[in-house]
């Protein structure tokens, strides 16, 4: 990869870490691409992309701040909580409704109280794994990494889960830190049939998607935005408020033709449909929006 390609790439990553609200990735991807521009000036003679940079970085410094120093504005009340817990769980089944519950204050934000949730839920075996599984994905959208690998060595170590359970557990959560660039290898259970049995169950879990842009200036254009929760059918992403081009694009009701389904295993193409749209009014992702996508086909 030549420097103005590898320079094109880091700040294409940089974009979507930061609308994804993952700061510190945003930022390490644009300092990079800064720090290659300043070696390579022969070559790289564009110092309004430097200045750039300067100003997309001192932005993240100002939104990590302004989350540091407002921690009460991170979670919404208490009743507030319990409204959106139970306003959005629709499901007839006992189970399924109260997960449906804990992920709805997943997607509007509130991670604390949605975790304390999961954890609850863990005591049910029908859904556990659907569960674990949604307890990682609550880590890692408060950048807490380690937290997630410590609670997959906790499940490791004691009896909650088989040992082919926790096969499939990592192979979700190390293929979540590997697509994030992340080098953190988590510890493998003792059985040499796990990967297969992995291999053939994880392939439905989507991890990310790749929406085409149908219309527009950015016709043709094919966004990837990474899966914050999913339940069964229905992935939600979200997607910062200054994109405001998707937002338009995106509204509630409008089919996706062309849709890129990532899983850990494949790629798959098929289409969807946007079913819920809404802003996020407090937490760590506040201002972002949560976008519900139901899949048609694969």
């Amino acid at each position: 990869m030549d420097v103005k390609e590898r320079i094109k790439s880091l700040l294409q990553q940089a974009d979507i870490y930061q609308a994804q609200g993952l700061l510190n990735e945003a930022k390490d991807r644009y300092m990079q691409a800064g720090q290659i521009i300043k070696q390579h000036e022969d070559v790289i003679r564009n110092k309004s992309l430097l200045s750039s940079i300067a100003a997309k970085v001192r932005a993240i410094n100002d939104d990590m701040k302004r989350l540091e120093e407002s921690p009460l504005l991170r979670e919404m009340p208490e009743q507030v909580q319990e409204v959106i817990r139970t306003k959005f769980s629709f499901s007839k089944d006992d189970n399924l409704k109260d997960m449906e519950g804990a992920i709805a204050l997943a997607k509007f934000g509130q991670y604390k109280r949605a975790l304390r949730e999961f954890n609850e839920l863990l005591s049910r075996e029908d859904i556990r794994m659907d569960v674990a599984k949604n307890i990682f994905r609550c880590h890692m959208a408060m950048d807490l990494i380690e937290d997630a690998a410590v609670q997959y060595e906790q499940w490791m170590n004691g009896n909650l889960f088989s040992v082919g359970q926790l096969g499939k557990l990592r192979f979700f959560l190390q293929n979540i830190l590997e697509k994030k660039g992340i080098d953190r290898q988590l510890p493998m259970p003792d059985d040499p049939g796990r990967e297969r049995e992995v291999a053939q169950e994880e392939i439905l879990d989507i991890s990310s998607v790749g929406i085409t842009i149908s219309e527009g200036v950015k016709k043709g254009e094919t966004i990837e935005y990474d899966v914050s929760f999913q339940s069964g059918n229905v992935i939600n992403i979200l997607i910062s408020s200054t994109d405001k081009f998707l937002l338009e694009h995106l509204e509630v009701g409008i089919s996706l033709d062309q849709v890129q389904f990532y899983s850990p295993m494949a790629m798959f193409n098929g289409k969807a449909v946007v079913s819920a749209k809404s802003k996020i009014e407090s937490g760590p992702k506040q201002g972002y929006y949560s976008l519900d996508i139901k899949i048609k086909s694969i």
